[in-house]
């Protein structure tokens, strides 16, 4: 057996983990974090970053930058400038642009291509039979995050299922119609070396199969080639109970930190992961920037709730929606 001990021990090397060591390199803690790929950055996801990033600065050689906005509602399609565009970038690319952050820190050890199988009480085992000891544990580590299973919390997941089409775009587009997507919405974001085209949608309202049939016949409408072996898909979870339980706490997509009506999660994750940073450094710290975060993903759920329990009203809320967002004002107050 082999034991070891640090002051912070972060389960997940993706927006969430990287951010909240990126922050922790600035004090004298002695930081672990964890990985279980052997590569950090990859991972299945569309790759859009929203206004809640706006001041996280990423270069712009790594992202394409979108203010207009292309929404499509039964067929008719409207046009939105944004007050701050929406950026997209692969997640390699990020979390090779986060990582690199960390190569000067004394205090950041990664570890990589391990996978912790066990939580007890301020410590970890992994499969390799390492017990590793904590005083602050952060769980960063996704949708099925094991990190979230150990505090009891129960999770709710939508789906996101997507190709990469070797055709460079230039337009962001988001597909809606309730009759066959339901609450669900399909987007096109492009790269700079590809476009990701997906489909967004609550498993208990539309179920996969129908999903990947409505996103294959969008892509074949289009005339985009596709290869299905090349299909990805990820649950996301959207039910957030809590940040901090005692010493231990959730950040990104293991909190619930996502948008259940849109799937947006690496903006959540960024900021959960420095503001948890911060609140280990100084127990009295106020989040206050994760805290305004939680409030719009708050509104978001209840809009997207109203479109739940109307749903012959869909096309109708949506397109009252998407007047109402040409309101700069009502873009901040939604986080877009």
């Amino acid at each position: 057996m082999i034991s070891t001990h640090y002051d912070v021990v972060i389960l997940g090397a993706g927006p969430a983990g990287l951010a909240c060591a990126i922050e922790l390199k600035q004090s004298k803690l002695q930081v672990l974090l964890i990985d279980k790929k052997a590569e950090i950055g990859p991972k299945t996801c569309a790759g859009g970053l929203t206004n809640l990033t706006k001041d996280y600065v990423i270069p712009n050689e790594k992202t394409r930058s979108f203010y207009q906005q292309k929404i499509v509602i039964k067929d008719k399609a409207y046009s939105i400038k944004l007050a701050c565009p929406i950026r997209t970038i692969t997640r390699l690319d990020l979390g090779q642009y986060q990582l690199q952050q960390l190569q000067d820190a004394s205090n950041i050890t990664v570890l990589t291509n391990t996978t912790v199988q066990e939580i007890q009480q301020n410590k970890v085992i992994t499969t390799e039979g390492q017990h590793i000891h904590y005083n602050y544990l952060v769980g960063a580590d996704g949708s099925t995050s094991l990190v979230r299973k150990s505090l009891g919390l129960t999770s709710k997941h939508c789906i996101g299922l997507y190709y990469n089409v070797p055709v460079i775009t230039n337009e962001c587009v988001w597909y809606l119609k309730y009759k066959t997507l339901k609450t669900g919405y399909i987007w096109v974001f492009p790269h700079k070396e590809h476009t990701n085209i997906g489909v967004y949608f609550n498993p208990l309202i539309l179920n996969s199969k129908k999903a990947r049939k409505e996103l294959e016949n969008y892509l074949t409408s289009k005339g985009y080639t596709f290869l299905n072996k090349e299909l990805h898909g990820a649950p996301i979870c959207y039910n957030y109970k809590g940040y901090q339980f005692g010493s231990v706490f959730l950040a990104g997509d293991a909190a619930g930190l996502t948008s259940k009506g849109t799937g947006e999660g690496i903006s959540y994750a960024l900021i959960s992961g420095k503001e948890i940073a911060r609140k280990i450094m100084d127990k009295n710290y106020t989040p206050l920037e994760l805290n305004n975060m939680i409030r719009i993903k708050k509104r978001q759920d209840k809009l997207f709730k109203i479109l739940e329990t109307f749903p012959f009203m869909h096309a109708f809320l949506y397109t009252v929606f998407v007047q109402l967002m040409k309101i700069k004002s009502f873009q901040a107050y939604f986080g877009v």
